[in-house]
C-alpha cells in the first residue's frame, strides 16, 4: 500500500534515541503531528510508552514543534504537516 501522506524527518532527542533504534532522526508519514509520532511509535515500540500516552497525547515532560514553532501554539496534535518538514521531540522537564 503506497502511503500519499506527508513523508516527514522526526528529530528524536538523546535520551529517546534508545527507543527508536539508537536513531537521531527518523522519517515517518502522517498528514498530522499526531499521526507522524502514532507512526514512529507503531516502527518503534519502546517509543510510544514515553512519548505518548494511551489516548494518543503528548506524555508530559516533552514538547513537540513543528520546524521552529511549538504546536501549541498551533494546532497541537492535529496540527497538519507538509511533506519534509520536520518534527522535533524537545524533553522539556526534569522529572
Amino acid at each position: 500500500m503506497i502511503s500519499e501522506s506527508p513523508v516527514v524527518t522526526v528529530h528524536i532527542p538523546p535520551l529517546l534515541r534508545r527507543f527508536a533504534g539508537g536513531n537521531e532522526e527518523v522519517t515517518a508519514s502522517g498528514d498530522t503531528v499526531g499521526e507522524v509520532l502514532e507512526a514512529v511509535s507503531n516502527e518503534y515500540h519502546g517509543f510510544r510508552g514515553h512519548v505518548l500516552l494511551a489516548d494518543g497525547t503528548l506524555a508530559p515532560g516533552f514538547a513537540v514543534y513543528l520546524g521552529p514553532t511549538s504546536i501549541r501554539d498551533l494546532q497541537g496534535m492535529a496540527t497538519p504537516v507538509q511533506m519534509e518538514e520536520l518534527v522535533s521531540i524537545v524533553l522539556i522537564g526534569d522529572d
